[in-house]
């Protein structure tokens, strides 16, 4: 596999998402016609496009693009899936099953309808707590339970688990690994280099949210681990904060400063 860059995306912004009463939260939805403009973009620039699940094995010389999608939105089925189809790309739908059919989430009917189209269902965890929160034997279970639910509703073997909030627990890696997931995709921005689905810690992923651009992601992904560098030093200043507030007192600054326009 060669060098590849993870986007993950949460709600896709457009009429359809409007009428469906999505849940995503604003600072991390993009305007469908954005997103419609990446995908073109990235596909012109000779990368090979798609859904983990389907490159990691590959390796034809290509760079590689991922598309993930966290949470399970309604926007997933009503917006990204016809712009990915008209495409013919795939991406990686990561869901929580206990939030399956919750207003502006998708519904078992929407989850497999983007299993029938060949899309990638995978795991968001059982309910979105944050698996730093869980015990030992609480958070084998969010594991276990979630990717049977997935599995029993698309009849597709699930082989990838995201953290909610990109929080990680120590051990979680090899504790996926036991449970049948092949690889687990973090929030920390990066590249993921070949080696690196072998190893004991989350593969990197890069957040596209409200403000970025096509040109900023497509600098992204021709520019390489230098492009992320100021990404991933952001990363690290709100994962101190997160360290210092905890995440109650977090969340609650975070809600505060974007409420601000920060």
């Amino acid at each position: 596999m060669p060098c590849a860059l993870a986007l993950m995306f949460h709600g896709i912004d457009g009429p359809r998402a409007r009428a469906a009463g999505y849940a995503a939260d604003p600072h991390y939805s993009i305007e469908a016609g954005r997103f419609a403009a990446l995908l073109d973009a990235l596909v012109a620039s000779g990368h090979r496009v798609g859904a983990a699940r389907d490159l990691l094995d590959m390796d034809d010389g290509l760079p590689q693009v991922w598309i993930t999608f966290d949470d399970g939105d309604a926007s997933n089925l009503e917006e990204a899936l016809p712009l990915l189809a008209a495409r013919g790309l795939k991406a990686d739908f990561f869901i929580n099953p206990a939030r399956v059919g919750r207003p502006g989430f998708l519904d078992w009917a929407g989850v497999r309808r983007l299993a029938a189209a060949g899309m990638s269902l995978q795991s968001h965890g059982q309910t979105h707590t944050y698996f730093t929160h869980l015990t030992p034997a609480a958070l084998r279970e969010e594991l276990r339970v979630s990717k049977a639910q997935i599995e029993q509703a698309t009849g597709v073997p699930v082989s990838l688990l995201a953290p909610p909030g990109g929080r990680v627990p120590r051990g979680l890696v090899p504790l996926a690994r036991t449970l049948g997931y092949r690889a687990v995709l973090g929030s920390c921005p990066g590249m993921v280099r070949s080696e690196a689905p072998a190893g004991e810690q989350p593969l990197p992923r890069v957040a596209v949210i409200r403000h970025h651009t096509v040109g900023e992601v497509m600098r992204w992904a021709t520019g390489g681990q230098p492009a992320l560098r100021h990404l991933r030093w952001r990363y690290r200043v709100l994962e101190s904060a997160k360290t210092l507030l905890g995440d109650a007192r977090y969340e609650r600054w975070r809600a505060r400063a974007l409420g601000s326009g920060a």
